[in-house]
């Protein structure tokens, strides 16, 4: 058996790949389908309805119950800059794969 490990071993890199490509297209599907919600997120970031927000936050007029992680002072942008670094990325991890195909 020793003889033909190396096509067990070539089988599981196969099916990982193939499993894992699926996932990254599912969710580069999900990426490509909601940048208008995205893009809406970052308008408010930018707007003054966001600032009218902080203060009411600030001076108590938002219930403490109500999720407002987008009024955190770095959750928004954390989100940009995290879309920025993982373009980046993309792009180098396929421009490294198409170099290699």
């Amino acid at each position: 058996m020793e003889k033909y490990e190396h096509i067990t071993k070539m089988e599981h890199i196969l099916n990982t790949h193939t499993e894992k490509l699926q996932t990254l297209n599912e969710i580069l599907d999900f990426i490509e389908a909601h940048q208008a919600d995205y893009q809406s997120l970052i308008q408010y970031y930018y707007s003054e309805q966001r600032n009218c927000d902080l203060a009411d936050d600030e001076n108590g007029l938002i219930p403490k119950t109500l999720n407002r992680g987008v009024l955190s002072e770095d959750a928004i942008y954390d989100l940009m800059t995290d879309y920025y670094q993982t373009g980046l990325r993309m792009l180098e991890v396929a421009h490294s794969a198409l170099k290699t195909s």
